[in-house]
Formats: C-alpha cells, structure tokens, sequence
C-alpha cells in the first residue's frame, strides 16, 4: 500500500513535469522547416502496444508542434477521513470478600492436686553437760626490767663540702656593630612667628614674717634602779607512799535461774485461702482497620495519534527538474542534439538555460504531498484513586479474667507453750578486797627565793621651749606683662639624619668560669648515747586454775515426718474458634470506547493530463522522416515516457490500460537522425 501511495505522489509530479516538457520542445517551430518536432507518445491515449514503441514524428506540414491539450485522467489521491474506532480501558472496582482465620483464645480451668511434704518436728530434752572454768590465782612478784637512760657526749664527724674554684677563660662572641651614614631627609616644620602682646595678670606675692612658737618636749633621764624578783627552786625528796590495790577473790556460789520449757499441744486453727474462679467480662477497645478510601484525582493525557495530512509544498520550475532530467540534459528532446537546433541559438533557444526561449506554458507552482504527523489530543480528565486509611473504631470484646475469693478452712497445727521451771547452777563469784602497800616515790617541792637585780629605768620629763619660725602670707597684687603671641608657618626644609646599619662583629671577652672542688671537714656535733639500768618493782602476777564443774542443759531435737495436703491450680486449654472477616480488594476490569480517529484513505480524483495537438498522436512509429527517437524516452517508447504513460509504464499498463508493467527502456538514447529536422 506504502509503495503505491510512493508511485502516485510520483506520477503527479511526473505530469506536471511533462506537460513543460512538450511544451518547452514543442517550441522548435521557431526553426523554418522544423516542423516534425511534436512529441506525443501514441500510448497516451491507452492502447496496448501503441505507447511502447512510440518516437517522434513530423508529419511534413512545417509546423513543430500545433500545441497542447489536456485530458482528464482519474488519479487516486489521499485524502483525510474522521472515524471512530472502539478502544480497550482498563477500569477498577471494588469488591467486598471475606475470609475466614483461627482465633486461639486460652480458658482457666481449676484442679486439684495432691503434695507429699516434709515437716521436722521439735522435741526438747534434757542431758547433764560437765564443762570447765577458769579460776583467776593474782600474786604479787619483784620484776627486774631495764630502762635506758640517755647522756650526752661530744663526738667529731667529718662531712664533705663542695668549694667552689672561678678560672677566667676567652671566650668569642658575636656584636652587631652599628654604623652610622648621615642621608638627606626632607620634613615639614612649623615656623613659629611671634608678635608682642600686653597681658595683665594678677599674682599672690608671698611675705614672709618671723614669728615665735612654744612646743613642749619630753627629755628622757636614765637612773640604775636595784629591782627584787622571786623564782621557784626545785627541791627533790624521797616519800614513802601508801596506795591501794583491788585484789580479786573468787567464790563458788550457787545461783537460781528460770528457764522456759516448751510445752506441744495440737490445736485446730482457722485460715484464710484465696481460691480462684473464673469470670466473663465485657470490655471496649480501639480497633484500628484499614478502609479503602476512593476519591478521584485530575489527570491530563495526551491521547493524539498520528495522522496523515495533506500539505501543499513548492517544485521548481525550468527543464531540470522534471521527469524530463532522466533524458540526460534539461530539455527533453531537444537537449540531446549532438549539433545546433537550425540557428536556434545555442541548441533549441538556449535549452540550457532552461528552455525559456522556445515559449512556456504555466504549470502548477506547488504539489500536495501526503505525510505522517503526530495530532496531540491532550484529554484532562477524572480517574478513581483507591487509597487505604488508618479508620480507629470502639469495638466491644468479652474476655475472661480470673479472680479469688477467701474461703475459710481448718487444719491442725502444733502450739507451743513455755512453762516457767526454776533450776540451780553453780557459778563463779568474784569480789574485789583491798589492799594497802606502800612505794617510794620522788615529791618535788618547789621553794621560793628572792634575788635582786639592777636594772635601767627611763622616766621622761616635760620641757616647754621656744623656737621662731616662718609665717608665710599672700599678698594679690595686679601686674603687667608682655607676652609672646605664637603663629605658625608650615615650611619644608632638609636635615641630615643618622641611618644606622648593623655590620656583625666576632670579638673576644673574659668570662668566668665556675668548677667546683670536693674537700673534707670536720665538725664537732653532740651525740645522745643510751646506758641501760636494771630496775625492780613489784607487780601483780595473775594465774588461772581449771575447774571441773556439772549443769544440766536442754537441748532440741528434730524427726522428720512425712504429711499430705492438697491445694487447687489453675490451667489454661487452648480453645480455637473461626472468626470471619471482611475486607475489600480491587479488582480490574475492560471496557470498550469509542474514540474519533483521522485516517488517510485513497479515493479516485478526475485530472487533467497535458498532451500534444496534432498529426503526430497515436503514430508510435520509431521510424519517422526527421524525428528524434529519443522523444520516446519522455513520452512514448519503451524509456521514462513508457514506464509513466504509454505502453507497459505504471499510468498505461496500470492504470490507462497497458498491459505491460516493467519494460526495459531500450530505444531511449537511440538517435534517429543527426538533428531535430532543422535541416
């Protein structure tokens, strides 16, 4: 269908091309004699094989060509067509479902249960214990020790000392000596000008006056004064002192105490248990389930396609771009003269210039062509958007809860009482008795002495005297003076100024050094030596003597026994129950739209074909008296004429009634004669 549509867009650009041809080469009449130039393809007209074989012929009259005339052909043409065609749209729904899940819930249940446990029972009896004590024996002893009396002596010791040794040595070191250069430097001075000016002023004059002034001193007088002070001697005696002592005695006295004996009775007793039960409750709680929420939205798509379009474009003018150019040159005919066109300037009226001085005929300017574009079709519209949402609600639950209650119950439980009993012991008694002893002590009394001493005693007199001195008095007096008033002038002047450069120096200086010698001295330094001295003094010796001694003492012993008791559980069975749930899902579906289309479709169309007036149609002879065969090439023939209008060409064999379809284009470039008959 594509090629087709290639080959009509072609054969209409085709006829227009040819009918400048004909016209153009027609236009040798120009040249006396010519007149055997008419170019017509026998084959115009649809017969079979008139067209294949057509030449150019002249039929003697003296005329070129009598002119041209068109006949209407019928043309397939595209052409654009609105239609609607029936689209798939992909949709979606919601469907509600349900769906059905297991739901494990756990239910109490109370047992009971029997225990085997172990108690240890108290039994109290009573065992005769024999023990030992320790009886403390003090006796008084003599004990020799030694203290360690301390003396002083003198002792000479020798110790090292660091002395000092200073040596003078050279040593170098570097200077950085200054040198100084005297440079011009310009500065900016202020030059004072002074002029005389009366000023008044007032002054304090001092006026200084002696006078006399009384001041009181006090004049120290020193006299030796024997003055009389006390002091406490020390005066050591021996004293023989009586002390006491506490000297322990220890007894064996017997002594009563109370113990409490235990006394096992059973008694029935009384508890409290919590036993447990189940109860169904009904509560409220917050569910939070996702809901599909659908709302709609805006989108813009761009639903165009691609059309085929009609559209007028230009085409050149002249012999050059026709069909005419598959001949070999830009006049048809005519441009193929080996020789001059019988005085027509230089070959048929300057064929080369485009063919313009043989005569036009006016051809369309422009041709419609058939192309392929993309028609935007920009659709806003309302689409379905499913969302899922977070819907909290207050849904009621039963759940069960276990909870006790007391019961009252009896068991038998062992009491314990005390019974007070009185026993007898023997235990050790200790009593302190005192003693008087006597020791020899050092008593220290202190007497007192007094002694004289002469000492310096200052005692201060008061004196009144007299000394002039200067009274000073200010005195305002007005004066005159002349002062110096100041102005300044800026002038530049020039000075000489030192500019100090550092030239370095190595020079060689005595420095001190310090080395440090190690003598020996000695000293005399007092040293503390310790005598030891044996002493005595009586001191209280304690010993202990071990005795045996009975008591009797209970004690607690344990049987085990084995008893049973029974107690109630709670255990939990795991119950499973279905539960159905509903819940939305989104589903897809088709449908079908129609929608408006553009398609291109050929319809026939009535044109008209230019074509040759005269004798020479329909002869197709390739034999003619002064006729170029190479006319049959354009027109008639087996060339580009044959394949386009006449004989087995596309328009005469398929469309004008040919019957062959591809024929070689043999006798195109033959040449019948020398000339176009200009002779």
């Amino acid at each position: 269908m594509k090629l087709r549509r290639l080959f009509l867009f072609g054969l209409t650009a085709m006829m227009y091309g040819v009918g400048n041809v004909s016209a153009d080469c027609g236009g040798c009449g120009g040249c006396s004699g010519c007149g055997d130039g008419a170019v017509v393809s026998s084959g115009v007209g649809g017969g079979a094989g008139a067209g294949s074989e057509g030449a150019i012929v002249g039929d003697g009259s003296g005329n070129c060509g009598s002119g041209i005339s068109y006949v209407e052909r019928t043309v397939m043409v595209p052409q654009q067509f609105t239609e609607m065609r029936s689209v798939t749209k992909t949709l979606t729904r919601v469907e509600q479902r349900t769906r059905t899940y297991t739901v494990t819930r756990r239910v109490p249940r109370t047992e009971e249960r029997t225990q085997d446990y172990t108690v240890q029972v108290p039994k109290t009896e009573t065992r005769t214990e024999t023990y030992n004590v320790t009886v403390p024996v003090t006796t008084m002893e003599d004990q020799t020790y030694t203290v360690r009396v301390p003396s002083t002596v003198q002792e000479s010791q020798e110790y090292q000392v660091t002395v000092p040794v200073y040596n003078d040595v050279d040593e170098q070191y570097t200077v950085q000596v200054p040198v100084t250069n005297m440079v011009d430097e310009q500065y900016t001075v202020q030059v004072p000008v002074y002029t005389d000016e009366v000023q008044e002023y007032t002054v304090q004059v001092p006026v200084t006056t002696q006078v006399p002034q009384e001041y009181t001193v006090q004049v120290p007088v020193t006299t030796d004064e024997v003055q009389e002070y006390t002091v406490q001697v020390p005066v050591y005696t021996d004293e023989v002192q009586e002390y006491t002592v506490q000297v322990p005695v220890t007894t064996m006295v017997d002594q009563t105490y109370t113990v409490k004996v235990p006394v096992y009775s059973d008694e029935v007793q009384e508890y409290t248990v919590n036993v447990p039960y189940t109860e169904q409750r009904t509560g409220t709680r917050t569910v939070c389930r996702r809901v599909p929420v659908t709302t709609s939205r805006t989108v813009t798509r761009d639903r165009g396609s691609y059309q085929t379009v009609m559209e007028e474009v230009a085409v050149g003018n002249g012999c050059g771009n026709g069909v005419a150019a598959s001949a070999g040159n830009g006049c048809g005919g005519c441009g193929g003269a080996s020789s001059g066109c019988g005085g027509c300037d230089s070959g048929c009226g300057g064929a080369s210039a485009g063919c313009g001085g043989c005569g036009e005929v006016a051809a369309p300017a422009t041709r419609t062509v058939c192309r392929r574009v993309w028609v935007p079709n920009v659709v806003t519209e309302e689409v379905p958007c499913t969302t899922y949402q977070n819907q909290s609600s207050e849904e009621t639950y039963t759940y069960n809860v276990t909870l006790s209650r007391p019961e009252t119950r009896t068991r038998t439980v062992k009491k314990v009482s005390y019974n007070d009993e009185t026993r007898t012991r023997q235990v050790a008694k200790t009593e302190m008795k005192t003693e008087t002893r006597t020791r020899t002590v050092k008593k220290c009394s202190m007497n007192t002495e007094t002694r004289t001493r002469t000492v310096k005693k200052v005692s201060y007199n008061t004196e009144t005297r007299t000394r002039m001195v200067s009274k000073t008095e200010m005195k305002t007096e007005p004066r005159t003076r002349t002062v110096k008033k100041v102005s300044y002038n800026t002038e530049t002047r020039t000075r000489q100024v030192p500019k100090t450069s550092y030239n370095t120096e190595t020079r060689t200086r005595k420095v001190r050094k310090v080395s440090y010698n190690q003598e020996t001295r000695t000293r005399q330094v007092s040293k503390t030596v310790w005598n030891d001295e044996t002493r005595t003094r009586q001191v209280a010796k304690t010993t202990y003597n071990t005795e045996a001694r009975t008591r009797e003492v209970p004690y607690t012993t344990y049987s085990t026994e084995t008893r049973t008791r029974t107690y109630s559980v709670t255990v939990y069975d795991n119950v499973s129950e279905e539960k159905t749930d509903t819940y939305n899902v989104t589903v897809p579906y088709t449908v079908e739209e129609q929608v408006p289309v553009t398609v291109c479709r050929m319809v026939p169309q009535t044109v008209s074909v230019p074509v040759m007036n005269g004798s020479a149609i329909g002869l197709g002879s390739s034999s003619a008296a002064g006729s170029s065969s190479a006319a049959g090439s354009i027109i008639g023939g087996n060339g580009v004429g044959s394949r386009i209008l006449g004989g087995g060409g596309i328009l005469g064999g398929g469309l004008l009634g040919g019957h062959h379809h591809g024929r070689k284009a043999a006798g195109a470039a033959a040449s019948a004669g020398g000339d176009c008959g200009c002779n």
